[in-house]
């Protein structure tokens, strides 16, 4: 099944035709297609305009707030607790970043923890916001359970991903963001979208037994084993639990009950590296990623990457030659 090619603009005016439609502003509606489209043009189609159905579909059931008043309790000069009223959580992070970024350049440091927020989209969004500013960032989000812990054969676990930013001196940023889980949820529904196969070591069955199957996976499996077990595990302590919100197979899944509020939680940590001394962190940080390119590649491999060097490169095509859209998702988006 091919893609079908939309330039950014286009693809961008569709979603927002879309989203104004199910009742959202045109702040909010300019915002999450930013967000969506990001994803795409990175490649991370998982979380990119294929989420624009669901999220249509939970604000016309009642499952998302179409007009929310985000509210911001100031903690201490560092931290903020931002209740995002059920809004939109890409909104809702770009504003506690927004915030978070204001924070650390007073002081050093500004940790942001949201409440009462949706699904959000791709983390690395959020931490580019602080590294376009020459900041680092870290940005974590729960998810609903879709993952099997550690030895485990039913879900306990969200694909809970993490997300670092940092600057690099007049280049791209270092973006490291990732999913818990072996893979992401969305790539999965983005396998049965293409009808591809998943790859070995990602998901099991609903008999706990490894799957290529992308219409057999119960669950999904965690990265690298008790390692990304027990980081999801934190990510979900750091934000539902932290928050006194839900956690693990107490939080309302995305595909269902898409009238129920959500209520999840994030977490947004800004850090400036001035405030810590080191005016020159930007230009070591180039230093790093140009001395990692430089390492001998294994046999096979042309060169050593840097964390967002694929992200970047994809990007470039994707401005060239339009951004790569699944027919089905395509023609939702123009229906």
């Amino acid at each position: 099944m091919s893609m079908k090619r939309i330039d950014a603009i286009r693809l961008k005016s569709l979603v927002i035709s879309k989203l104004s439609n199910a009742g959202l502003d045109e702040k909010t509606c300019d915002e999450v297609a930013d967000v969506l489209i990001h994803a795409d043009r990175t490649g991370v189609h998982s979380h990119g305009v294929m989420r624009v159905e669901h999220y249509c579909t939970r604000l016309n059931a009642g499952g998302l707030n179409k007009a929310p008043n985000f509210f911001i309790e100031q903690i201490s000069p560092s931290v903020a607790i931002f209740d995002s009223d059920d809004g939109m959580g890409h909104s809702a992070l770009i504003a506690a970043t927004d915030h978070g970024i204001e924070l650390a350049k007073e002081t050093g440091v500004g940790f942001v923890s949201v409440k009462n927020t949706s699904h959000c989209g791709a983390l690395s969004y959020f931490v580019e916001q602080a590294t376009s500013q020459g900041l680092i960032a870290i940005a974590m989000t729960q998810t609903d359970t879709c993952v099997a812990p550690y030895g485990g054969a039913e879900r306990f676990l969200g694909t809970n991903p993490l997300a670092f930013g940092f600057p690099v001196e007049g280049s791209e940023p270092m973006i490291v963001d990732f999913a818990t889980s072996a893979t992401a949820f969305g790539k999965l529904l983005h396998a049965k979208e293409t009808g591809s196969k998943i790859g070995t070591g990602l998901a099991i069955d609903k008999d706990g037994n490894e799957t290529t199957d992308p219409n057999k996976v119960e669950n999904l499996l965690p990265f690298g084993g008790h390692k990304g077990s027990g980081i999801a595990l934190s990510i979900d302590a750091l934000t539902g639990v932290l928050m006194g919100a839900n956690f693990s197979n107490h939080i309302v899944r995305m595909y269902g009950d898409y009238d129920k509020m959500r209520k999840l939680a994030s977490l947004v940590i800004v850090i400036d590296p001035n405030k810590l001394g080191n005016a020159l962190f930007a230009t070591m940080m180039l230093q790093m990623v140009t001395e990692l390119r430089a390492v001998k590649p294994v046999p096979g491999r042309e060169s050593v990457l840097a964390p967002n060097d694929p992200q970047v490169q994809y990007a470039k095509d994707c401005d060239e030659n339009g951004i790569p859209v699944a027919p089905g998702v395509y023609d939702y988006l123009v229906s």
